[in-house]
């Protein structure tokens, strides 16, 4: 069994007294095994830059290796092909490694940069399953870039960093039945490799190498945080369990560094027919009972609340939110005209840490440890090895 290693640093300053070791224990140094386009049918897949190693594995036979400048591998007639060389040969499955990161091109003509390596195999009948084989602090970096966009900042991502290593830990074997550990979308965390541009790369990759090994745990347990994150609090963390289950490091309070940010206050314009009609309709009422009309129509939420309540009955906050598509669950309503108008604050759960909170928090000067103490209070920072 590997050896979790608690770091003597922790977030709120606790000593490393837990000694129940809770799920996989990975080491630092692990490759990360990533479905890219997980979300799309991939039937073709091409790889370039540099000196390109492929690897052919044909069932019992000794693999073939080929070096060549690119490698494009796609299914004929339910088979693997792939042609590193002007010549198609079919294999079982084909690896492709290379001396720097690699360019290619996936469905649809999307051009992508990955560091490490792949593995391609065929997926069904016609499809292609294409694998980053990735170092776990490299797939770090590309985590925070993608979830992360525009905002910027040494500590937030060293902050983002701590919080994508910490959600890999815990759900490394996600994935593991179907041949991967991880996809690149919501499912797991969004990841598409390395941008771009090389002055964006370094930072990113310095801000995740710095923070490397690095966990955040449970205060009384080895039991990894569940590290939730959404864009903006609006000002306030929810606790978990109004969402999911409740989490120790979860919980409700006041979040002062998520005011004033871009995605802060929201606004959005519904019917007045479609907006009763969906409560009317969920309670077994009248569009034209007065009391309904007013309860709907004038909702004041000035902290969050997880019900909205009337005569007697609840519907969760929430509902509302899926239902309509709002940014947040933490909203106000007013009637103008033949529409309502909903107020909303936050853009997403408001669990766990407020990016652009974090974001903000780095600007004025706090370090990675702050914020995760923040936004995960409680929880302590641990190193894997």
């Amino acid at each position: 069994m590997k050896k979790l290693i608690l770091a003597i640093a922790t977030v709120a300053g606790l000593g490393a007294s837990g000694q129940r070791a809770m799920g996989p224990k990975p080491r630092a140094s692990e490759l990360v095994r990533v479905r890219v386009f997980a979300t799309k049918d991939v039937y073709d897949f091409k790889f370039g830059g540099g000196a390109l190693r492929s690897i052919w594995f044909r069932g019992d036979e000794a693999p073939d290796t080929l070096v060549s400048s690119n490698v494009h591998v796609r299914r004929s007639e339910g088979l693997l092909v792939a042609n590193a060389d002007g010549t198609w040969r079919s294999a079982d499955s084909v690896r492709i490694e290379g001396d720097r990161p690699l360019s290619t091109e996936g469905p649809s003509g999307v051009r992508r940069t990955y560091p490490g390596g792949f593995v391609a195999l065929p997926l069904g009948r016609t499809e292609l399953l294409v694998v980053n084989r990735v170092p776990i602090d490299d797939y770090v970096a590309g985590v925070i870039n993608a979830e992360l966009g525009k905002y910027t900042g040494s500590e937030l991502w060293r902050a983002q960093a701590t919080v994508a290593r910490t959600w890999w830990a815990a759900n490394q074997r996600k994935f593991a039945n179907e041949g991967y550990q991880v996809t690149d979308d919501v499912r797991s965390q969004v990841y598409f490799g390395w941008p771009s541009d090389s002055t964006r790369r370094f930072d990113l990759v310095q801000a995740a190498y710095s923070t490397s090994g690095l966990v955040l745990l449970e205060a009384d347990t080895n039991a990894f945080v569940e590290t939730l994150f959404h864009a903006n609090s609006g000002g306030e963390l929810m606790a978990s369990g109004w969402y999911f289950k409740q989490r120790p490091h979860l919980v409700y309070k006041v979040d002062s560094f998520s005011l004033d940010c871009p995605q802060t206050k929201w606004t959005k314009r519904i019917s007045v027919a479609e907006w009763v009609g969906y409560f009317a309709s969920y309670w077994g009422s009248s569009t034209m009972d007065s009391s309904l009309r007013h309860a709907v129509l004038h909702i004041d939420q000035p902290h969050r609340r997880e019900f909205l309540e009337w005569n007697g009955k609840k519907l969760r906050f929430r509902t509302v939110r899926e239902k309509f598509g709002l940014r947040s669950s933490w909203f106000s309503t007013e009637v103008d005209g033949s529409e309502v108008v909903i107020h909303g604050r936050g853009y997403g759960h408001g669990i766990g840490l407020s990016q652009e909170g974090a974001w903000r928090m780095g600007q004025l000067g706090y370090g990675f440890r702050a914020i995760l103490d923040h936004y995960y209070p409680g929880s302590r920072l641990a190193e894997i090895l």
